[in-house]
């Protein structure tokens, strides 16, 4: 039986809105993207979904609205054959 994906393992890859534009916050940057465009925001939180899942990590991709309720959502599953290794970012362990 395959093994079913797990989206608490998803490296998680979101686009929010801020004050003046849209953000990408991904476990690439330890800052945020900043977008005037939101179509642009997304589309590179998909590529960098796409680099993450070539690498052979499971990513999603959730995009927010202005109200930030989530209205998109898009899964990129590992390569069986990494094509290169990406350093991810871990979150911080609380203290």
């Amino acid at each position: 039986m395959p093994v079913q994906p797990n989206p608490d393992t998803d490296h998680r890859i979101s686009v929010m809105p801020v004050e003046g534009g849209w953000s990408v916050l991904s476990p690439l940057n330890d800052t945020p993207l900043m977008f005037l465009s939101g179509a642009k925001a997304e589309a590179k939180a998909k590529a960098l979904a796409e680099q993450l899942a070539a690498a052979g990590r499971d990513a999603r991709v959730l995009v927010h609205d202005r109200t930030q309720a989530l209205v998109g959502t898009w899964r990129y599953f590992a390569a069986e054959t990494p094509l290169a290794e990406l350093p991810v970012l871990r979150p911080s362990e609380p203290v």
